[in-house]
């Protein structure tokens, strides 16, 4: 369903409707109600003041750097200030607490990983309180893999050398954390296959990374982006992309969906980065944010921009991002139950 081909946006015209007010009390009285029942609108001259894009994670990483760019090419589209400001802790709760709890009038956003909404639901449902039903989705801004990599020395070249691997060995493998897509992509590879796994998780994408270049650890799904030196390097090897398609930060690696395993025909651990508001935010505000970031993700510049963190398309408005929520959140239960994946 969500192919690495760019999605078109929907694009949306502000609708203007004029009241007729009667000269008679009951007419005018008449005319109010179905205005009084309608959904809530914002004014026409949104927006008239700066904006507040928060980001559930610390600076200069990914989603930082995605925001400040986004922030930079809306903001001239919008003509005003958009100040991206960072609320990182407790697998991105903090900042989801911030925006849910804000006037859903579209001055408060957050840019987030789409694993706030379709994983942290099913890892946290023990806690009182779950801020995701106060948010929803106005864009996908971009999506991108995992590239599962090896260490050089474990005498694996192919995918199918690794499964022969993992029959006879338990595999120790890296990730960010319990609950990142590291963690997420393997559990669904072992449920997949079978092999039994020792996960180590590290507090960031750097120690996990680090872990198999400094031969702690045997395995990783990792940023293809991350991973891309080193594999040119020698220093680590890519047997498969977790994303439907290959990546073009890999050339000559396949998607695993794609290496004729057939237990794998159907694999797949994509995630994305999500531009989300406060639930009840106006239809309108929702259709002006279609528009400005249809033309930012169209955007050379701002393509380049983000290059270097590998994302990729779908660039995609509110419609196709509550779609994507919706379906990722039902297809990471069953790894999250079977790995027995809890927040930390």
């Amino acid at each position: 369903m969500f192919k690495s081909s760019r999605f078109l946006f929907c694009s949306a015209s502000f609708i203007c409707t004029a009241l007729f007010v009667a000269s008679t009390t009951a007419a005018a009285q008449a005319a109010a109600a179905p205005a009084a029942a309608a959904p809530a609108a914002a004014p026409t001259n949104y927006p008239s003041r700066s904006i507040r894009l928060i980001v559930n994670s610390s600076p200069a990483g990914p989603l930082d750097i995605c925001a400040r760019a986004i922030s930079m090419h809306a903001g001239k589209l919008l003509g005003q200030t958009i100040i991206v400001e960072n609320r990182p802790g407790a697998s991105g709760n903090i900042g989801a607490k911030a925006v849910a709890n804000a006037d859903p009038d579209g001055y408060t956003l957050l840019l987030t990983l789409d694993t706030l909404m379709t994983v942290n639901p099913h890892v946290f449902k023990d806690r009182a309180e779950d801020y995701t039903q106060s948010l929803e989705p106005l864009s996908i801004a971009g999506s991108f893999g995992l590239a599962l990599a090896v260490r050089p020395d474990l005498g694996v070249a192919t995918l199918q050398d690794f499964l022969h691997f993992a029959k006879s060995n338990v595999i120790t493998y890296s990730s960010a954390g319990y609950g990142s897509p590291g963690n997420l992509a393997f559990e669904k590879l072992k449920l997949s296959l079978g092999f039994d796994v020792t996960h180590v998780p590290f507090r960031g994408s750097a120690g996990a990374v680090n872990a198999l270049l400094g031969d702690q650890i045997q395995a990783g799904f990792l940023a293809a982006s991350a991973v891309q030196p080193h594999v040119k390097a020698g220093k680590m090897r890519a047997l498969a992309v977790s994303s439907r398609d290959p990546d073009p930060d890999l050339p000559g690696v396949s998607a695993m969906a794609q290496l004729g395993v057939e237990s794998l025909k159907d694999f797949e651990a994509a995630f994305a980065f999500l531009v989300m508001a406060p639930r009840g935010v106006p239809a309108d505000v929702a259709a002006k944010w279609d528009e400005t970031l249809a033309q930012v993700y169209a955007s050379p510049e701002f393509l380049a921009s983000i290059a270097s963190l590998g994302m990729r398309a779908p660039f995609s408005g509110h419609a196709v991002a509550k779609e994507w929520v919706q379906t990722r959140s039902g297809s990471w239960a069953d790894v999250i139950e079977s790995a027995g994946i809890k927040g930390e």
